[in-house]
């Protein structure tokens, strides 16, 4: 198992996952998804999970040397990626809220969109809940 699926499969932090998910694949609904921001995000877990990590296996006070910043970046890069590739398969989905799910329904109803159609769908939806 590597680093990545150990911090991801940590119980204590699995609902700082959910959350970072939960973000970013809103985010991509409203085509406000930045990579470079997502990295920074899953940098965060990386960072809570070599703390808890060397609290439990070595001194808290050591856990910016056991995973040093390439390590942390390398991780969190990891993820990222993870998290991109299971987004395009739709397996976040779940996640969406609910007036994102009803566009993503439509979509797949009426078959595939371009990406242009699905933006000014998803535009249109927005406008009409101001």
């Amino acid at each position: 198992m590597g680093k990545a699926e150990a911090t991801e499969n940590e119980g204590s932090l699995y609902s700082m996952v959910e959350g970072i998910r939960k973000n970013l694949v809103t985010k991509q609904a409203r085509r406000e998804y930045k990579h470079d921001l997502a990295v920074k995000a899953f940098g965060y877990l990386v960072e809570a999970g070599a703390k808890k990590y060397a609290k439990e296996f070595a001194s808290a006070g050591q856990w910016y040397q056991m995973f040093d910043v390439p390590t942390r970046k390398a991780v969190a890069e990891e993820l990222t990626r993870y998290f991109e590739v299971e987004a395009k398969f739709g397996n976040y989905d779940y996640l969406l809220p609910q007036k994102y799910r009803a566009l993503l329904a439509v979509s797949v109803a009426k078959g595939r969109k371009t990406e242009a159609q699905l933006d000014r769908e998803i535009s249109a939806a927005l406008m009409k809940r101001r």
